[in-house]
């Protein structure tokens, strides 16, 4: 009981810590931003905290990072039978059984891939979890939203605009790189009702 204690004031630290970073980083890409392109333009820029990003499909996608409990490889996967073609099976993840959702195929994506690389989202009440295959992690970023909300990229998007949630940019290299929010409680409600 020690230890857990003792790792969650670690974890409260780290958070801290990341918290902290966020903002000295926020604070000096602002100042950048201020001397590149004028007061006005960085004003209209709100920072909404870090994400984990990653591709689906073709379309860049970003969750925030509160929302994930863990990324990796799937190693092991248990098939069941008589579930959805989306639900791939569970696997056990240190000791707790996960169900894992291939969301190519739950989004009917073309070409429905058979990723190993996994996100494992919980709806923030700890009530419940999946596994989700995605293409690729491509990092976590700290994302920002323009003053005026852009809606989410529902005419070209692989993902359906319903499991959106906006859209966000990220500053790298002196440029601006946009994103779709990706909506992960809308997805674990649809998986408990489906």
């Amino acid at each position: 009981m020690a230890a857990q204690q003792g790792s969650s004031g670690a974890e409260t630290a780290l958070a801290a810590l990341l918290a902290e970073i966020d903002q000295e980083t926020a604070g000096a890409l602002r100042r950048e931003q201020l001397a590149d392109t004028g007061a006005a333009q960085a004003e209209t820029l709100t920072a909404i905290g870090r994400h984990l990003c990653f591709l689906l499909a073709g379309q860049q996608l970003a969750v925030p990072l509160s929302l994930v409990l863990e990324v990796g490889e799937l190693e092991t996967l248990r098939p069941l039978p008589f579930l959805p073609a989306w639900a791939e099976g569970v696997t056990n993840i240190r000791g707790e059984i996960v169900s894992v959702t291939n969301l190519a195929v739950f989004f009917s994506l073309a070409g429905r891939r058979k990723s190993r690389t996994v996100l494992i989202l919980h709806d923030g009440g700890g009530k419940m979890k999946t596994a989700v295959t995605v293409d690729k992690i491509t990092g976590t970023r700290l994302l920002y939203q323009r003053a005026e909300q852009q809606p989410a990229d529902g005419g070209s998007a692989a993902v359906p605009a319903e499991f959106l949630s906006g859209r966000a940019l990220y500053l790298a290299e002196s440029s601006e790189h946009e994103l779709d929010l990706f909506d992960s409680t809308k997805l674990l409600a649809a998986l408990r009702l489906n």
